[in-house]
């Protein structure tokens, strides 16, 4: 019996022992785990903070670039604002000027049929050439040819040439 309670001491040792080793193994895997535990939740966090910085960055910038954008639209609005108001003051400029040309050709017309053709002729072969031809272009082909007689043949033949240019011109 002796031998029983000594077999039986040393298994209650044992088991004993092993219930500290276990303890204690079990109690350093606790300290890993919430050591890991804690490292993966202070990553968590830093993570968490990171990406709504991230946001916030984005957000910001979304907001300068739909400021810019829209400053940009209304710059593209004012550009083409002034350009149609251009457009209109050039063609009520272009009226006014076709106007003034209407009514000085008639009035050159005018003043140059009423002149002799050897005049006629003496002005316009002091003027210059395309200037000459224009206000030839204005009279009548009678007053022309008259007047086309009556000049040096070496201008009246560079005013011929530029008249059939003008009529060219007008009929195309």
């Amino acid at each position: 019996m002796t031998k029983k309670y000594i077999f039986l001491i040393f298994c209650l040792t044992a088991l004993f022992g092993a219930d500290q080793n276990c303890e204690e193994y079990f109690e350093s895997k606790k300290a890993q785990l919430e050591l890991q535990t804690k490292e993966f939740d202070e990553a968590r966090q830093s993570l968490e903070a990171y990406k709504a910085s991230f946001e916030a960055l984005q957000k910001e910038r979304m907001e300068a670039l739909t400021k810019k954008e829209a400053e940009v639209n209304a710059t593209l609005a004012q550009i083409q604002s002034l350009k149609d108001q251009n457009a209109k003051l050039l063609e009520e400029q272009q009226k006014i000027l076709n106007s003034i040309n209407k009514k000085t050709e008639g009035r050159v017309k005018e003043i140059y049929s009423q002149m002799k053709d050897t005049a006629i002729a003496d002005v316009l072969s002091q003027m210059d050439a395309e200037d000459a031809s224009k206000i030839m272009f204005s009279l009548d082909s009678r007053k022309i040819s008259g007047v086309l007689s009556k000049m040096d043949p070496k201008k009246a033949s560079e005013l011929t040439l530029l008249l059939k240019n003008l009529d060219n011109n007008k009929t195309h």
